[in-house]
């Protein structure tokens, strides 16, 4: 019953919204039919999973990251590791918007975590209205989001051919993933913004001296250039916390991240048996907009 229910709130928000969808085979406009599917005008149809979201690939996309990542995402999230993170980009949108409604859209959402605690921090401040879209290659992640928070809107999808109409979006998050900058560049609104998070040199620097992975040098300005050199750089904003994780939540750190994958089984063991880990958040927000 909860499933039926998830396929029919998010099918009644993608007929609310449905022209921010454009046909990722023939980019055509789409419309929902019978609370069911996806379709455009030239008959091309993506159906609604049971869950809540859509799946525009025409196959199956090969991931490492699987449901025990995001899985444990999601608790790291909900124990507050990045409450400061998220409550630094809403306000900043909100600092841009006041209190009107924008679309905002996630590119690489994961499992939702983030996109849908600034959309609670949003409302909370006296912003309603605000359409929310979350898209990402890993099915896996999106499952999970549409699962929680079926009246936004769930896609799989390639970022390189979004299945998303140009000029829709007042903001694009990018937070701690891959860029698509000319997708960000079609899909954002001529006086939109992209706010990309990168991370600094103290990042999961517990984890990393753990696993002995180096800190890619200058990772962070090589990533803040590529920025600059397809956006007009508008604030640039760091932000560091430290947060004490409960013996119970060490395991979430270490599986949340990648770090892990080519880690030593000892170095695994010898973190999942600490009584407490103090770990480090260490990131840049960048704000930017189209050069014009």
């Amino acid at each position: 019953m909860l499933n039926k229910r998830n396929r029919i709130l998010a099918a009644e928000a993608m007929a609310n919204h449905s022209h921010l969808f454009l046909c990722p085979l023939c980019s055509t406009s789409m419309r929902v039919e019978e609370l069911r599917q996806l379709i455009c005008r030239k008959g091309h149809s993506f159906d609604i999973a049971k869950q809540g979201y859509v799946n525009f690939l025409p196959r199956p996309a090969a991931s490492k990251y699987g449901q025990s990542l995001f899985r444990s995402r999601s608790m790291m999230s909900e124990s507050g590791f990045f409450e400061s993170l998220d409550r630094l980009i809403a306000c900043q949108i909100l600092a841009h918007i006041g209190n009107q409604p924008v679309r905002l859209l996630d590119m690489g959402c994961g499992e939702g975590s983030h996109l849908t605690r600034i959309l609670d921090m949003m409302q909370t401040a006296g912003c309603h209205g605000t359409a929310g879209v979350g898209l990402d290659i890993a099915k896996e992640g999106v499952r999970m989001a549409a699962s929680r928070q079926p009246h936004l809107l769930w896609c799989v999808a390639d970022l390189a051919r979004s299945p998303l109409a140009g000029r829709s979006f007042d903001f694009i998050l990018n937070i701690l993933s891959p860029s698509n900058y000319a997708q960000c560049q079609r899909l954002l609104k001529d006086d939109g913004f992209l706010i990309k998070i990168i991370p600094g040199d103290g990042h999961l620097q517990e984890l990393r001296t753990a696993f002995r992975t180096a800190n890619r040098s200058n990772s962070g300005s090589k990533l803040e250039e590529r920025f600059r050199d397809n956006f007009k750089l508008i604030q640039s904003l760091p932000l560091r916390t430290r947060s004490k994780l409960d013996a119970d939540l060490i395991p979430h750190a270490i599986a949340m991240t990648p770090l892990s994958w080519h880690a030593d089984i000892g170095s695994i063991h010898s973190l999942q048996e600490l009584s407490f880990l103090d770990l480090t958040l260490d990131v840049t927000l960048l704000i930017g907009q189209k050069h014009r």
